[in-house]
């Protein structure tokens, strides 16, 4: 695992602790988020080259989407 990628899954947890931070979905993730499942798929954050550039390193449990508290924490590396 790479710096960034260990930044991003570090942010990742400290996201999932902080609570409130979490519970709500960005209007960003909700726009990517094309089908409405709650999650982003790759097919879905083709649109945005950030967020595939990154996607290992976002996708922190590695199940091939993200979730919003995933993407919660790619947000606030991002800032």
């Amino acid at each position: 695992m790479n710096r960034k990628q260990l930044t991003i899954a570090s942010a990742f947890v400290a996201a999932l602790f902080a609570g409130g931070a979490v519970a709500s979905e960005s209007e960003q993730f909700t726009k990517l988020d094309a089908n409405g499942d709650g999650a982003i798929s790759m097919e879905e954050a083709a649109v945005d080259n950030k967020l595939t550039e990154a996607w290992s390193a976002i996708d922190a449990n590695q199940d091939g989407k993200v979730e919003s508290a995933e993407f919660s924490a790619f947000e606030e590396m991002s800032k």
